[in-house]
C-alpha cells in the first residue's frame, strides 16, 4: 500500500520518482519529461498524486490511474506530466520485488533501454542481459556487497560473477536510521562515466535525506 510518492527534478528531462509504501519498502524510477516543464509543475502533480493515490495498493493505482487522475489538471505544464504517469502507469508502479522480505530486494527499471543499446544486439549478449534481469540473485548478491562501500564503478571483468562481465555497474548507498539499500546504474561497459557518477552519488545523498 502506498504511504507517499515524492517527485525530485534530477535534471531539465528527468525526474526521480521514489515510492514508500507502508511496508517500508521503497522504489526508485527515473521518469522522462519534456524539457520545457517547469519546476512549480512538478510540485503541482506531487501533491495531486499523493492526495488521490496514498493508501492504495499498487495494483490499485494501475488498475485505476487513468479514472483518477482524470480531471487533476491544474495547468497545461502538470496536465503533460499527468499523462505521462497514465501512460505508463504499468510501469512506474509496478514493484515485483515488494513481497519480498523487507531489505532483500532487488527493484530493477529500465530493462528495455538498456537492451537497445548496440552491446546487445547479437543474440547471446542479449540473452546474457536476460539471465542477468530475470535472476535477481546476482543483482542482489552484487548490491549488498557494496553496502558499505561508498560510491564505486565496477567494470567488465572486475566483477566477481562472469554473468555481470558485459556490464557495468556504478553503485552508491543510501542510509537514515534503520533503512538502508544501495542505488545503482546498469549499463554497458561503454558509457558516460562522469555523467553516471555523478547521477547516482546525488541520488543515493537525495535518498539519505527523504528518509531523514
Amino acid at each position: 500500500m502506498l504511504e507517499r510518492l515524492e517527485l525530485i527534478q534530477i535534471s531539465s528531462e528527468r525526474l526521480l520518482l521514489v515510492l514508500t509504501l507502508k511496508s517500508g519498502v521503497m522504489r526508485t524510477i527515473f521518469v522522462e519529461i519534456p524539457e520545457r516543464l517547469a519546476a512549480d509543475a512538478v510540485a503541482q502533480v506531487a501533491v495531486v498524486l499523493n492526495e488521490r493515490l496514498a493508501g492504495l495498493t499498487l495494483r490499485e493505482i494501475r488498475a485505476t490511474l487513468a479514472d483518477r487522475l482524470r480531471d487533476a489538471a491544474p495547468d497545461t505544464g502538470a496536465g503533460e506530466l499527468i499523462n505521462i504517469f497514465i501512460q505508463e502507469a504499468g510501469e512506474l508502479f509496478d514493484m515485483p520485488s515488494a513481497a519480498e522480505p523487507h531489505g532483500s530486494g532487488v527493484v530493477l527499471s529500465g530493462t528495455q533501454r538498456l537492451a537497445g543499446q548496440p552491446e546487445f544486439a547479437t543474440t547471446e549478449r542479449l540473452q546474457g542481459l536476460l539471465e542477468v534481469t530475470e535472476r535477481r540473485d546476482l543483482l542482489r548478491q552484487a548490491l549488498a556487497e557494496r553496502l558499505g562501500a561508498g560510491l564505486t564503478v565496477t567494470i567488465g571483468g572486475e566483477h566477481q560473477s562472469p554473468q555481470l562481465a558485459p556490464f557495468t555497474l556504478v553503485t552508491a548507498p543510501y542510509r537514515s536510521g534503520p533503512f538502508a539499500g544501495v542505488i545503482g546504474v546498469l549499463g554497458p561497459t561503454r558509457m558516460p562515466y562522469d555523467k553516471i557518477v555523478a547521477l547516482v552519488d546525488h541520488t543515493s545523498r537525495l535518498l539519505g535525506e527523504l528518509l531523514e
